[in-house]
């Protein structure tokens, strides 16, 4: 059995995407940090974070937007380090237990 994250972007119920959102500024910035390291975009590093996980999760796109989805399907190249993938989740507001 395979785990689905669908719409994976989104955060609340109808607020929008949590990429380039003011809320969020912390997340973006590491982000972007990291995309710039592996010449990539903050939507690919979001999806290589889902897909770094020991999961083996798929990614449920529900993007219209070609150019998003083009940046999305990309970030499957990305290969995340154990500390990049930390670094945003630490930055996206969560603690370890």
């Amino acid at each position: 059995m395979t785990i689905q994250a669908w719409s994976p972007f989104q955060y609340g119920m109808f607020e929008g995407h949590f990429v380039d959102n003011d809320k969020f500024p912390e997340l973006n910035a590491k982000l972007q940090e990291i995309a710039d390291n592996h010449q990539s975009t903050k939507n690919g590093i979001a999806v290589a974070f889902i897909l770094t996980m020991p999961a083996n999760m798929q990614v449920v796109l529900g993007s219209m937007t070609p150019s998003r989805l083009t940046e999305m399907i990309d970030g499957r190249d990305v290969q995340l380090t154990h500390q990049e993938w930390y670094d945003i989740y630490f930055a996206a507001g969560n603690d370890l237990p």
